[in-house]
């Protein structure tokens, strides 16, 4: 009797060592969460995303490749970059499966008896195998197409292209914690959390973040994003495994998933709300850019996927099996979320637009009209204008901007401010005034009319009208 009370002992202290194992991860991630919220607002704004071009998340421009994509848009989706895209999403499976199966494999029993235990182990070196390969197989094929069509694409460019980016380096470190993996898979719990932790950093300075200026704060959130993600979509996969493998695993495990899987999803929801704003200029690009669509679906299923594990949550509370249906749904929903992902985080969050550079000139009057990026959301514009010595300088200018294709909506006022500006352009004669105004927003994206009014000192009014597109 005595025995049996000590190994129900000792199964409890167990069990409660290996809980508070999964308890310190998440305490460390709701941690880095707080820190995120908390990091001081100005060093994350100090630069708007507003600011930045489309060409601040291409790859190719974050190494310092500016070759064109543009014959390749041209051709329409290639082979080539369907299988590219297909690399990507294996990668990302593999990364989720290897770092939430490290985080994961503590909540199991270190007794060589427990079937869980014998289980992981079994499918720890075939998940850090498949992990290994995939990355260096998506290595490879992303430093190939990074290079593709570049003079200098040797050896020695490989070389500068690991070393000195910070996308190659991101690489590099990847590709040293998959072969560590091997090592500290034999090694005692606390090193299995770090070293997925140490993986979700490493792939957090591999993404749209690296493109702000004081990108620190949103470094933090990626990581929070990633190791969340690495958490629920890890944890899931291995459910299905112990599936497979062993119902009644699946069942007990069930119940231990579903909780934590709540409070990842919650993670995974603040710090992609809070990379969001950080990384949109506006919220209209949600819906004028692939990456914002893909955003959107991406955000749809995860609410879906919420509601089948609250179904699971419940079954599993009850003490039963999780249902084959849902949970295979589930993985099937999953899967969809991570080929997305796989996709939007290498195309831009921020449409290719051109910026307007609008120049006229004339017997007494010239004008140049500057509106940066042009595109839907807050715009900068800036207007100058040159009129003769003997008007001196314009006693008003007012600016109205109408969208063409919604003749309805009333005009658009844009409040000119005097700016002393940079000398753009001397004219013997005349005297340039200089006007601007931030955080402009163009509602919609299409044909637009700038009219520009401007009164001299006789009281004379002129009026001018510039037709352009923010698209």
């Amino acid at each position: 009797m005595s025995n049996i009370v000590l190994q129900t002992n000792a199964n409890l202290s167990s069990s409660l060592k290996r809980t508070s194992h999964i308890a310190v991860s998440i305490l460390v991630l709701i941690l880095t969460a707080f820190v995120s919220i908390l990091f001081p607002p100005e060093l994350a704004f100090a630069q708007p995303a507003a600011n930045l071009e489309a060409a601040s998340f291409d790859p190719h421009e974050q190494v310092g490749h500016n070759h064109s994509e543009a014959s390749s848009a041209e051709e329409g989706i290639t082979v080539q970059q369907v299988l590219f895209f297909a690399v990507r999403a294996i990668y990302y499976f593999a990364f989720m499966l290897a770092a939430g199966f490290m985080l994961w494999s503590v909540s199991f029993a270190e007794d060589a008896s427990d079937i869980s235990r014998k289980l992981v182990n079994k499918w720890g070196i075939y998940i850090l195998r498949g992990l290994l390969l995939a990355v260096l197989v998506f290595v490879f094929v992303h430093v190939s197409y990074l290079l593709k069509g570049y003079e200098g694409s040797s050896s020695s460019e490989w070389v500068r292209l690991l070393t000195e980016t910070s996308t190659g380096r991101s690489w590099l470190a990847i590709i040293a914690l998959s072969l560590l993996g091997f090592v500290v898979l034999k090694l005692s719990d606390p090193f299995k959390i770090i070293w997925a932790l140490l993986l979700a950093a490493a792939e957090s300075y591999n993404g749209h973040v690296n493109a702000l200026t004081n990108n620190t704060l949103a470094i933090v959130l990626d990581f929070v994003h990633t190791a969340s993600s690495a958490l629920w979509a890890g944890g899931l996969m291995l459910l299905l495994l112990f599936w497979r493998a062993d119902r009644k695993e699946a069942g007990r495990f069930a119940e231990r998933f579903t909780k934590a899987a709540w409070l990842s999803v919650l993670l995974l929801a603040v710090s992609g709300a809070l990379m969001t704003v950080l990384l949109l200029p506006s919220w209209r690009y949600l819906y004028y850019t692939s990456w914002g669509l893909m955003l959107l679906a991406k955000t749809a299923l995860v609410l879906f996927i919420a509601c089948t594990g609250f179904l699971l949550h419940r079954r599993a509370k009850q003490g039963k099996l999780p249902n084959g249906k849902l949970l295979k749904l589930d993985g099937l929903l999953m899967s969809i979320v991570l080929i997305i992902a796989s996709i939007f985080t290498y195309i831009s969050p921020v449409p290719d637009t051109e910026p307007l550079t609008y120049h006229r000139m004339g017997e007494n009057l010239h004008y140049t009209i500057n509106i940066t990026p042009n595109g839907p959301g807050p715009n900068r514009v800036e207007v100058k204008i040159w009129l003769p010595e003997q008007l001196g300088a314009p006693t008003s200018v007012r600016m109205l901007l109408w969208a063409v294709d919604h003749p309805q909506r009333p005009a658009i006022e844009v409040p000119l401010l005097g700016d002393s500006g940079e000398d753009f352009l001397s004219f013997p004669g005349f005297i340039e005034t200089d006007y601007e105004s931030d955080k402009i927003v163009l509602p919609t994206r299409g044909a637009w009319t700038a009219e520009l009014f401007i009164t001299d000192q006789t009281g004379t009014e002129t009026k001018q009208i510039i037709p352009f597109h923010n698209d």
